[in-house]
C-alpha cells in the first residue's frame, strides 16, 4: 500500500511542475496589455516602460517563470497588479466559499447518482427504470445556468421571493451560512448527479451478471446483502473514477454559479482577473486549482486501493 501511494505521489510532482508552466504560459497570451490598461489611454511611452519595469514585466519570458516558480516555492503567490494584495490573502478568504459550494455540490450529486442509479439496475426495465433515465438525461442536457437564472427569477415573478444574493459568513448566521449554498449546491450538481446515475447503473448490471452474484442469489441471500455487500463494492470502482472527474468540472462551473448567486469565491475572483489581466492572481488561482485536481487524484488512487485490493499490486 505505502510502495502504491509513493509512486502515485512521484507521479505527481512531474504533473504540477508542468502544469505551472502551462498556467504560466497560458496567462500571458490573454489579449492585452495589463500596463496599458491600468494607465489607460494617457501614459506616454516612458510611463508604459517604467511600469513595466516595476513589475517586472520586461525580462524575457522564461525569466519571469522562473522567478515566479521561485516566490511559489517559497509560498509566495505575488500581489495583484491592481490591488496590491497578496494573492495568498485573498484565497485564504475565497478559497473557503468555493470548496463548501463544490462539497456541496457533489454532496447532492452523490446523493442522488448512487441511490438513484441503484434502483434503475435493480428495476431494470420497469416504470422506476424509465423515469431513472429520463431524469439523468434531462440532467445532463440542461445547461446549468439556464437553471439557475429561472431558480432565481420564476420565483420572483410569481411569488416575490428570490434566493438571497448577500453573502453570509459562518461567523454572522451559521443556518444563513449554509443555507445559501443549497439551492446552487443542488443546481450544480445535478449534472454530476445524472452522469454518476447513469455509471452506477451500467456498472451494476454488468457486475450482477456475474456468476458470483448467481451463486449469491441461488444461497437464497436477501436482495439488500447480494446488492449492498457482493455487487455494489465491484461496480462502485468506475463510479470513484468519474467522481474524481466529476469534482474538477463541478470545480470549473462553480465560475458561473458564484456570479449568478453572489458568492465570493475563488471563481468568480478568477474572471475578474481575467479581464483585468492580473498575471500573478490568474496564475496563483489556476495553479491553486490544478493542485487541488491533482490532490483528488491522490484520493481516487488511494480509494481504488481501500475498495479493491487486488490494485495495490
Amino acid at each position: 500500500m505505502r510502495k502504491y501511494l509513493l509512486k502515485r505521489l512521484l507521479v505527481a510532482i512531474p504533473s504540477l511542475l508542468i502544469a505551472s508552466v502551462i498556467v504560466f504560459s497560458l496567462s500571458r497570451v490573454i489579449p492585452g496589455d495589463v500596463v496599458e490598461l491600468m494607465l489607460q489611454d494617457n501614459a506616454y511611452a516612458r510611463d508604459l516602460d517604467e511600469l513595466r519595469v516595476k513589475l517586472g514585466l520586461d525580462k524575457p519570458m522564461h525569466v519571469q517563470y522562473f522567478v515566479w516558480l521561485g516566490k511559489v516555492l517559497r509560498g509566495d503567490l505575488g500581489q495583484s497588479l491592481w490591488t496590491g494584495r497578496p494573492v495568498v490573502q485573498e484565497l485564504l478568504y475565497r478559497l473557503p466559499v468555493t470548496l463548501e459550494f463544490g462539497a456541496v455540490a457533489i454532496f447532492f450529486a452523490v446523493l442522488l447518482g448512487i441511490p438513484v442509479g441503484v434502483i434503475s439496475a435493480t428495476r431494470q426495465d420497469t416504470a422506476k427504470d424509465y423515469v431513472a433515465r429520463s431524469a439523468a438525461i434531462l440532467g445532463l442536457s440542461v445547461p446549468g445556468f439556464w437553471l439557475a437564472t429561472l431558480a432565481i427569477v420564476l420565483p420572483a415573478v410569481y411569488w416575490g421571493w428570490s434566493p438571497p444574493i448577500r453573502f453570509t459568513t459562518f461567523a454572522e448566521d451559521p443556518w444563513a451560512h449554509l443555507a445559501q449554498f443549497l439551492l446552487p449546491g443542488f443546481l450544480l450538481g445535478l449534472a454530476s448527479g445524472a452522469a454518476i446515475m447513469r455509471l452506477t447503473r451500467a456498472q451494476l448490471l454488468e457486475v450482477v451478471r456475474q456468476d458470483y452474484v448467481r451463486t449469491a442469489w441461488s444461497k437464497g441471500l436477501a436482495e439488500r446483502a447480494v446488492v449492498l455487500k457482493h455487487s455494489l463494492r465491484n461496480a462502485i470502482i468506475p463510479v470513484v473514477t468519474i467522481l474524481g472527474i466529476q469534482i474538477a468540472q463541478v470545480l470549473s462551473a462553480t465560475v458561473v454559479f458564484e456570479t449568478i448567486f453572489g458568492l465570493p469565491g475563488v471563481s468568480s475572483f478568477l474572471f475578474e482577473a481575467i479581464n483585468q489581466r492580473d498575471y500573478p492572481v490568474v496564475q496563483g488561482v489556476n495553479l491553486v486549482i490544478v493542485t487541488i485536481v491533482v490532490t483528488i487524484n491522490l484520493v481516487v488512487d488511494m480509494l481504488y486501493a481501500l475498495i479493491d485490493p487486488r490494485i495495490r499490486y
